[in-house]
């Protein structure tokens, strides 16, 4: 028996099998799945989109009019073929956020979208101007020298449906890089809540000390709570509050309050008597965290405003003295990290060796990557030389002795080039 043909033929059965599962016929795809998607997450902020074209391959960008810094906001993205006003489908993605100082505030490079979709909910840590970098490629005929399914081969859904494949033409593109820009302004940090009370408004301010928190220094949180009408400092405050970034959790809790014929909210954990309520944290990792303040009054409180909450973000920097070691690290002679993904996929993308001189190919990526060497202008091996599947954080080292031009590429994801010159 050909075991190669019945792999393959063993793949396409079980890609129409896992697609008839989570894929229904039912579903009207040429309703934009960009659109509903955006209106399941109930966004209420007016969207804007931008749209970029390179030869056939557009995508189309949209984030909310106004975004503030801390804020977790919508970033929506989808990849069309421009010629033909469809949906492209399995694509790879690679997307990162890169801020007003060249710094990566996020990235991602083992992404993928079945029908040309990418949508996130991703937050700004500072005020500035941010780049949106995304990098698309196509998915080919052949992946690690082994037949794609054509179910799985990027194609122009025209069709509407996913399920009818075969009616949609293919677009093998390679790959394209897009750059967006977006404007974050500065979150205010003083929030008027109203009261469960009828009539009744609190207005809070946080502030910290110092002003600008470090990782490894001790910083004092401060909330100041006002009667938003008076103006007057509120008084007897009672607060629960909470400090959260992925896995930190730092929750203040009270004790349950005594059995009394009138039950009475007492979450004094933190108690203001004029209103305002601190703690103080040294924060061991950068990033940004939310704190959450939960808020309300004992009998004698002024105002009576019953009880509210609010959420404020502050952002955590490095240490400085572990960023200028970083920054003094010399780069690495006659090595190529594999970046995956995101363009330029190897970087230098262009190296010049000399012959019999070894070069390393290191996988900086969090994705398994090869480097194979190609026919000029292909997606063809030829032989020459072949990393096999590297994993992330393994390293290739490749000596060639003939002077020439070498092109390589992933096998993995056939978009990623490369080029080596040795004189």
């Amino acid at each position: 028996m050909n075991t190669t043909r019945f792999m393959g033929i063993s793949t396409a059965i079980l890609s129409i099998t896992l697609m008839a599962l989570f894929v229904q016929p039912s579903i009207d795809f040429s309703q934009d799945a960009f659109a509903a998607k955006k209106s399941m997450e109930n966004d209420s902020a007016r969207m804007i989109t931008q749209t970029l074209t390179q030869d056939n391959v557009s995508l189309e960008f949209s984030v909310p009019e106004t975004i503030m810094a801390g804020k977790l906001v919508p970033v929506n993205a989808k990849v069309t073929d421009s010629d033909r006003n469809a949906h492209l489908s399995h694509t790879d993605w690679s997307y990162a956020i890169i801020g007003p100082d060249g710094e990566i505030v996020h990235k991602t490079t083992t992404l993928h979208g079945h029908f040309g979709v990418m949508n996130f909910k991703d937050s700004f840590p500072e005020a500035g101007t941010y780049t949106i970098k995304y990098t698309v490629l196509s998915s080919g005929p052949f992946m690690l020298g082994d037949p794609v399914p054509e179910l799985g081969q990027t194609r122009a859904v025209v069709s509407g449906d996913l399920l009818k494949f075969a009616e949609d033409p293919t677009n093998d593109f390679g790959s394209r890089s897009f750059e967006f820009t977006v404007n974050v302004g500065n979150q205010g940090k003083t929030i008027t809540l109203e009261g469960s009370e009828p009539d009744t408004e609190i207005s809070v301010t946080l502030s910290t000390q110092p002003e600008r928190i470090v990782v490894g220094q001790p910083t004092t949180l401060l909330l100041d709570v006002n009667d938003a009408k008076t103006g007057e400092d509120a008084t007897h405050v009672d607060g629960l509050l909470s400090i959260n970034r992925e896995y930190f959790h730092y929750p203040s809790t009270s004790g349950d309050q005594p059995d009394a014929p009138i039950p009475i909210p007492l979450n004094g954990a933190y108690h203001g008597h004029r209103g305002v309520l601190s703690t103080t944290h040294t924060f061991s990792q950068p990033g940004t965290y939310m704190i959450k303040a939960d808020l309300n009054v004992v009998p004698y409180s002024v105002p009576l405003f019953g009880e509210t909450s609010t959420v404020f973000t502050i952002q955590v920097h490095d240490n400085g003295e572990i960023q200028s070691k970083q920054q003094s690290q010399p780069a690495k002679k006659n090595t190529v990290d594999i970046v995956g993904l995101e363009s330029p996929f190897y970087l230098p993308n262009e190296i010049r060796a000399s012959a019999g001189e070894t070069i390393i190919f290191d996988n900086i990526d969090g994705n398994q990557h090869t480097v194979t060497s190609v026919k000029t202008g292909t997606t063809e091996p030829d032989g020459k030389f072949d990393s096999g599947l590297l994993q992330p954080g393994e390293k290739f080292e490749l000596t060639l002795k003939e002077k020439g031009t070498y092109h390589y590429y992933c096998a993995l994801h056939p978009g990623m080039q490369g080029t080596i010159i040795v004189s």
